[in-house]
């Protein structure tokens, strides 16, 4: 059982964290022990609340285990396995993302932009803890925050579901940040500040605005606003200068989906067309990129989002 003067010692650590060389990752984490979160409430489909004087010391293991070792994963009717292969193959690319059977485009053209343009952040968006987890980086306005994933992945027939769909679990070759990065996002909405559902679930990130993930990812404020209120020259301006682009269209012609988000991956001065990327990929729907002029985007009433920086 842990008393009221146990807790009162793990907040004095806390609290004088930069004394013992406590990582800020490592900190945060375990302040949520210990001080509490809102995502404490439940643990594996199960009651479980803050830690307080009384509390059994299986109560602590399993707020350990939710927090330090990703073990209370985001629901899902899908089957979990573990996944083979490595956190980054030959490097970050958005070409790395590849949507899966979740309406979570909105996050995943965010993440792809990030690649594109400051793939610093997703590089640094991950600690390899070196025993199957990984700590992963989020931004609630400009303050870091962290939740810990490990490689259990929903499958169906050995076959990752949602991001990377279709790759098989035993592939030594699959690149796992994409997927680990969607978990995360899945597992940090449970604590109520990403703008969704509030669950600790792969449903609860399905449908969802542009803006919020390039906050919650890179912690950089955005701006948006409809094609019929800007000029081609101020889209043209934004895109070369290196800001994160995402795009999401109301009517679906010229190739592109209607109420989906893509990202936004070059200007071709030469060819005046600028080139969408589809978190899709390629398929029956048409190719994963799309070189749309002016005044196609125009006539499609987009709606752009963009990083202030």
């Amino acid at each position: 059982m842990v008393d009221a003067t146990e807790i009162q010692d793990l907040q004095t650590i806390l609290n004088n964290s930069s004394r013992f060389n406590i990582e800020n990752h490592v900190r945060v984490l375990a302040n949520k022990i210990v001080n509490g979160d809102r995502a404490n409430q439940n643990f594996q489909n199960r009651t479980l609340g803050n830690l307080v004087a009384g509390s059994v010391a299986g109560q602590m293991q399993n707020l350990i285990d939710k927090w330090f070792l990703g073990t209370d994963r985001p629901r899902t009717s899908s089957t979990y396995q573990y996944a083979q292969g490595s956190l980054f193959q030959n490097g970050v690319s958005f070409n790395d993302i590849l949507q899966g059977n979740l309406g979570n485009c909105y996050f995943l053209s965010s993440l792809a932009s990030v690649a594109l343009e400051k793939p610093q952040y997703i590089r640094e968006m991950f600690t390899d803890n070196g025993d199957g987890t990984f700590t992963v980086r989020f931004f609630r306005g400009n303050v870091a925050d962290y939740v810990t994933v490990d490689r259990f992945l929903p499958t169906n027939n050995n076959r990752l579901v949602f991001a990377s769909t279709g790759s098989s679990v035993t592939n030594s070759n699959n690149e796992l940040w994409v997927a680990l990065a969607e978990k995360a996002y899945a597992q940090i909405n449970e604590s109520g500040w990403i703008y969704q559902d509030g669950t600790n679930s792969y449903a609860g990130i399905d449908g969802g605005f542009m803006s919020f993930p390039i906050e919650h990812i890179t912690g950089l404020s955005s701006s948006s606003r409809d094609s019929m209120f800007m000029t081609r020259q101020e889209l043209v301006d934004i895109i070369n200068s290196n800001k994160l682009v995402t795009a999401g269209f109301y009517e679906a012609k010229n190739g592109m989906a209607s109420n989906h988000a893509y990202t936004v991956t070059s200007y071709n001065q030469s060819s005046d067309r600028f080139s969408f990327f589809n978190p899709w990929g390629a398929g029956s729907w048409g190719p994963a990129q799309v070189e749309l002029n002016w005044q196609q985007i125009y006539s499609m009433d987009a709606v752009f989002v963009w990083s202030n920086t």
